[in-house]
């Protein structure tokens, strides 16, 4: 598996940035919904709407060798075919791919006809099944979904924004611009991710009317960290002001 392929990977397990586990984030969202925490997002949580609904199902699209041309390539040199490639003539509509040299099948690709990559699909459980689907207009990555729990059915939703730089180190969207979660299998999103610049923030629904509850969000760093946001700038006040007794009663903290 090269560099960018185990990149791919990485990024389907719905990190954060870098290889950091999970459930530091998922512990610090509970933490900060059962505490009501009070810090104010970096971007409004107002402005992350929530769906109205989203298909659940993971549909795989074939990518059928019977009637066509298939072409197999061995490119690692151990003798096994690790890419089939797919032809109508000599259009290449799909690919057959093993990442990893188990006989499994890791990803399929899809093309449009003039050679547009225009669908990815990937089974990064070593299962075989498909977990996530990525969508691409005009060869540029707009959409993915996939299982991140491990329940046989799509749990998140990330949008992306095509106009932005990708990574040059991976070719790829550094993070999504927003991601939508259903944690608790429900069928409900329930958590909200929006990313500005290298933080995002994650709103959760604690009580369940299906928005982000403003009191639960948290902001993460570039380094996965709980950033906390400066207060709002006070207005000028006076000595005589409640104001100012106040500021000088808790030294200025919010």
């Amino acid at each position: 598996m090269n560099d960018t392929d185990s990149n791919r990977f990485q990024d389907l397990l719905g990190l954060v940035s870098g290889p950091v586990a999970r459930s530091r984030w998922i512990a610090a969202c509970a933490m900060c919904a059962a505490c009501g925490g009070s810090d104010k997002p970096a971007v409004a949580v107002d402005s992350m709407q929530p769906e109205v609904s989203h298909v659940e199902t993971i549909q795989h699209e074939p990518c059928k060798e019977s009637g066509n041309r298939v072409e197999s390539l061995d490119t690692n040199g151990d003798g096994k075919p690790d890419i089939k490639r797919v032809l109508q003539g000599n259009t290449e509509i799909c690919r057959i791919v093993d990442l990893n040299g188990d006989g499994k099948t890791d990803m399929y690709e899809y093309y449009e006809a003039g050679g547009t990559i225009r669908r990815r699909e990937f089974c990064y459980d070593d299962t075989g099944d498909v977990n996530a689907v990525e969508h691409y207009e005009h060869g540029k990555l707009v959409r993915r979904e996939f299982d991140a729990a491990g329940r046989h059915r799509i749990d998140t939703w990330d949008a992306f924004d095509p106009n932005l730089p990708l990574d040059p180190k991976t070719g790829r969207p550094a993070h999504p611009l927003h991601r939508e979660r259903d944690t608790s299998g429900d069928g409900k999103v329930d958590q909200w991710w929006t990313w500005n610049g290298d933080k995002v923030t994650i709103s959760v629904d604690r009580i369940g009317n299906g928005k982000p509850d403003p009191a639960t969000a948290i902001v993460l760093g570039p380094d996965n960290s709980i950033q906390t946001p400066p207060p709002d700038p006070a207005p000028a006040a006076t000595s005589t002001t409640p104001a100012a007794t106040t500021q000088a009663a808790d030294g200025g903290q919010p």
